[in-house]
């Protein structure tokens, strides 16, 4: 009995952490670290109309800026330091604009550095 109760105890310590889910909060205007060509992208049209973004980059450089509990977080979107936030981007439609502007449309991932993760369709730009 007593095994048991263990195991089942185990079992629901582990399906905590095997769950744990990241809350992104979205960035509303550029923030002045990003200057130039850059990448944004809003959770749907509608927030990317207002600009209201869940993700902007320099352009796939650093610093990738993210917002967790209403800070903004500057990451690195080559994914260098495995201790900090992992963002992976994967573009299902890219459309270009014009000469230096592009629209992409996507699933934006990113992995806490405590294992929590946030999923999320993107559509943005990318451009000078």
């Amino acid at each position: 009995m007593r095994l048991l109760l263990l195991f089942c105890i185990s079992i629901g310590i582990l399906s905590c952490t095997a769950d744990k889910k990241l809350e992104l909060s979205k960035i509303e205007d550029f923030p002045s670290q990003i200057i130039g060509c850059s990448c944004y992208y809003a959770m749907s049209e509608a927030d990317f109309s207002t600009q209201k973004f869940i993700y902007i980059d320099k352009y796939g450089e650093e610093p990738g800026m993210i917002n967790v509990n209403g800070n903004l977080i500057a990451v690195d979107p080559n994914n260098k330091d495995p201790k900090n936030y992992q963002i992976k981007i994967e573009i299902d439609q890219e459309v270009q604009l014009d000469q230096e502007l592009f629209h992409k449309e996507g699933v934006l991932t990113v992995l806490a550095p405590d294992g929590a993760k946030f999923t999320t369709p993107i559509y943005g730009e990318c451009g000078c």
